[in-house]
């Protein structure tokens, strides 16, 4: 059983294999007590080569006590509500602010994105049973999370804690990262509330329960799940703001591509599927078009 100290552990750029011991979802065990891991879902910042952008990201965990059942399977988990049948996420009828590089006018333009995943998920999650709840945000530069240490900016870009439920966006950071392309920052937020959205719907959790029983090679594979259903996810909220009206084509179609900006990680997939997963949501459909847990092994590499 892993130990009680976060593990921060994201491959190096580009490199495919797994580093020994940087399981992406974490358990610990607190007097003989089995407990499910918080998640730090993050996105690397990118780095530049040749030009490109490269992004890269892991999840990062430490322990929350909580009841545990038996550990869930990827066909347990693709018959959670939010994928089975599958919901359409709503036309999302909204306005966002012209994106500004000082600290007040970013996070205007964050909260401004967070109005609009709220009314594109709202009645999703209440469909499926499940109950809304706004995810707090800060866009502080050391950011004070209660999943414990933060990761540093080598290790993440943006991430999310479950434990107070809150998407941290650092802005320095998000700058340095994305500079002043609204699309790009969208595409960031629309991923970390998508791991917003799996945990109010019990994915996080079943997830993290299911990682503990496996080896390092399938526990990988349960955190490329995790990832790509997030970009998905992110790709929905795009397709409904766009049919809302709150989004052009052309911004939807830029901040899709940003997820193929990226070089293929272990724990978030390769670059073909990062970017394949974030257009099966973009192109509509409902929920049940981002069911990583019922694909193939190829379709989650």
């Amino acid at each position: 059983m892993i130990g009680n100290e976060p593990r921060f552990g994201p491959a190096p750029v580009g490199n495919t294999g797994a580093e020994p011991g940087n399981r992406p979802l974490v358990l610990v065990s607190v007097l003989g007590i089995i407990v499910v891991g918080v998640l730090w879902i993050g996105i690397l910042g990118k780095v530049f080569t040749g030009g490109s952008r490269v992004v890269q990201g892991v999840p990062l965990a430490v322990g929350e006590q909580t009841e545990l059942t038996e550990p869930a399977t990827p066909g347990d988990i693709s018959r959670n509500p939010l994928l089975s049948p599958g919901r359409e996420v709503t036309a999302a009828q909204c306005s966002l602010p012209a994106l500004g590089t000082t600290a007040p006018e970013l996070e205007a333009f964050y909260r401004e994105g967070l109005v609009c995943l709220d009314k594109a998920w709202t009645p999703v999650l209440r469909a499926v049973g499940k109950p809304m709840v706004s995810p707090k945000l800060s866009i502080a530069d050391i950011p004070k999370a209660k999943c414990g240490v933060s990761p540093t900016e080598e290790e993440a870009l943006a991430f999310y804690c479950n434990r107070d439920r809150t998407i941290y966006m650092p802005r320095d950071r998000l700058m340095r990262a994305a500079g002043d392309s609204a699309p790009y920052h969208l595409a960031v937020l629309g991923h970390e509330y998508g791991h917003h959205v799996q945990a109010l719907t019990g994915i996080l959790s079943a997830a993290a329960t299911q990682e503990d029983t496996e080896d390092e090679d399938a526990a990988l594979t349960v955190s490329r799940r995790t990832e790509l259903q997030a970009n998905c996810l992110s790709g929905l909220f795009l397709d409904a703001a766009r049919r809302g009206g709150a989004l052009e084509s052309d911004f939807v179609d830029e901040a899709v591509d940003s997820f193929g900006d990226t070089l293929s990680s272990d724990t978030h997939g390769s670059r073909r599927n990062q970017l394949e997963w974030a257009e099966r949501g973009a192109k509509g459909g409902t929920t049940a078009s981002c069911d990583t847990w019922s694909a193939s092994t190829t379709d989650v590499e």
